[in-house]
């Protein structure tokens, strides 16, 4: 039987809480069987990994950020079998991955992992047009060139953005990273990093702030971060409206029931900013439930309810006021 009684399935179409998602993993190499834990405080993870290590330079880091998150998970793994410890590690409660050291082929692992279930995000730090050309194309990879000798700009941004209430922020403009120095690029360095689909912690406007604020396919992380709360809110809220009626009939009340569940979910995303608002101010999705009638007898039989679909307009944001015309009159 699966773990899951509940599986929310959505794709995000196209025209032609701080809580768990917001945790970070640092996944480190070490001698042993993989092991997985859970951090409070960076006193706690320095019994284990002491400062100097690459694991405590990362944590504090994150814990030195304004938004921290409330807890840090660490994962080892053994030389070469990021991607085998990633694995088993999956379905914990963290959301953003990070490698304790920026070893290539290890990014490489994680990141075929990462895209390969489509849930969660992958931090890459990278230094040069290598690092960045090596990870191009990975969907829900971030890759971060910051070459700034023993700073983790990974860490930083995972820190201080990945924790805010999803769908509150866009991650492009963001700045004010603790222990982080902006640099200073020409359009044309600019341009390259972003021709990868890469962020820079880079100057503009009398300000160090992200250069932009998507993963290397050029999907917007706010899209990703918001998908992935819809998907985990809604299977929540479906799920303890199952656990806690003594019984949830297959008829139009216990259909009635679920479709209340998913609304909650929908408004929930409306108020953070993740959906959409209407021009009459009213948020912008709509949910479908079929009627006990309309549903298969087979799946009435196995008490499986396969009638419930939405859809739901992004809120997206502005990254670009381009142009600006004005006039002036003599």
């Amino acid at each position: 039987m699966p773990l899951k009684d509940v599986n929310v399935i959505i794709d995000l179409m196209k025209p032609a809480p701080k809580v768990g998602l917001g945790t970070p993993l640092l996944l480190v190499e070490a001698v042993g069987t993989p092991a997985y834990k859970e951090y409070l405080s960076l006193e706690a993870l320095a019994a284990d990994y002491a400062s100097g290590t690459a694991v405590h330079a990362k944590a504090q880091t994150i814990l030195a950020q304004k938004n921290r998150p409330a807890k840090i998970a660490v994962a080892s793994f053994e030389t070469g079998a990021a991607d085998a410890a990633l694995d088993t590690f999956y379905n914990r409660a963290w959301h953003f991955v990070l490698l304790a050291e920026n070893d290539p082929a290890d990014q490489l692992d994680v990141a075929n992992v990462v895209a390969g279930k489509d849930f969660k995000l992958f931090v890459a730090q990278v230094a040069d047009n290598t690092g960045r050309e090596a990870l191009a194309d990975k969907a829900r990879t971030v890759i971060v060139d910051h070459d700034v000798a023993g700073e983790h700009l990974d860490a930083a941004i995972v820190g201080d953005l990945g924790s805010q209430t999803v769908g509150s922020i866009t991650w492009k403009f963001k700045g004010g990273f603790a222990g982080m120095t902006g640099r200073y690029l020409s359009e044309a360095q600019l341009a390259e990093i972003e021709a990868d689909n890469a962020i820079a912690y880079v100057h503009k406007a009398g300000k160090a702030q992200l250069s932009e604020g998507y993963d290397a396919t050029g999907e917007y992380i706010d899209v990703l971060h918001g998908q992935d709360f819809v998907k985990v809110d809604m299977e929540n809220e479906v799920q303890y409206a199952l656990q806690n009626a003594p019984k949830v009939p297959f008829d139009a009340r216990g259909i009635s029931l679920i479709t209340a569940a998913a609304t909650t979910t929908l408004q929930r995303a409306f108020n953070q900013g993740i959906v959409a608002q209407r021009e009459d101010g009213q948020p912008s999705y709509t949910i479908q439930a079929l009627s006990r009638d309309q549903v298969d007898a087979q799946d009435r039989a196995e008490r499986n309810y396969k009638g419930l679909s939405f859809q739901f307009e992004l809120a997206g944001a502005i990254h670009r006021v381009d142009p600006i015309k004005g006039e002036i009159l003599v």
